[in-house]
């Protein structure tokens, strides 16, 4: 059973439908909420492959949605914000653009002993990253131990026209491992939220209450 309108359709009969079956609706509704709210989900973490340079896998399920009752009408479709898997966080930038706040590494670095010269940003430079373009953890404490131990040293090498940043001493060579600017970085908005979520429910919000008042009705008691 289906409804299909049209203009010239006896509007007294559908009336007579709603009538009812109107108890049926807030179930079916919810029901074509949470199905939408799952394709939008879907959409949004597909949608990171094309939005970002080689994302993680913590991204590409960054997003999660709760579920409505037909009490309460109502889907979020959000991204992770609990600590250590705060993904809200770094994808707003993607969402909105925007210059970002300093990062946890780069605060930690930035109050370990300097020469006063280096800025609050920290951009890699000869150091050796993971495949998604990320210096590790396990590789910022090596160089955190070595910086302890003065095996390292942040600030601008004297005598030379090197930036300043963050530098391994090797015999008599300097290896530049980060150097540092003052400016924030800028992101540009590129992942447009909105845009694909009214994609999703133009597409299949109709479809799943089709589906969903088919199996309202079926069900009733």
């Amino acid at each position: 059973m289906g409804i299909q309108l049209s203009i010239d359709q006896d509007l007294k009969g559908f009336d007579r439908f709603l009538k009812n079956n109107k108890k049926q609706l807030p179930f079916a509704t919810s029901l074509a909420l949470n199905d939408t709210g799952f394709d939008m989900r879907e959409a949004f973490n597909k949608g990171t492959l094309s939005a970002f340079n080689k994302p993680t896998r913590l991204t590409k399920i960054a997003f999660l949605t709760t579920k409505s009752k037909k009490r309460n009408l109502i889907v979020h479709v959000f991204a992770k914000d609990k600590e250590g898997s705060d993904a809200a966080r770094y994808l707003r930038f993607g969402v909105q653009g925007g210059a970002r706040p300093p990062k946890g590494f780069e605060r930690y670095f930035s109050g370990l002993p300097n020469d006063g010269t280096i800025g609050s940003y920290f951009m890699p430079s000869k150091i050796k990253r993971d495949g998604f373009g990320n210096v590790t953890r396990a590789n910022l404490k090596k160089l955190s131990a070595k910086v302890s131990s003065n095996k390292a040293f942040i600030g601008t090498p004297r005598n030379s026209s090197r930036p300043p940043g963050i530098y391994e001493r090797d015999g008599d060579k300097l290896i530049t491992r980060f150097v540092t600017v003052t400016n924030r970085p800028s992101y540009t908005g590129r992942f447009n939220l909105q845009v694909i979520g009214d994609k999703v429910i133009n597409r299949r919000f109709n479809q799943h209450f089709s589906k969903a008042m088919k199996k309202a009705i079926a069900t009733a008691k």
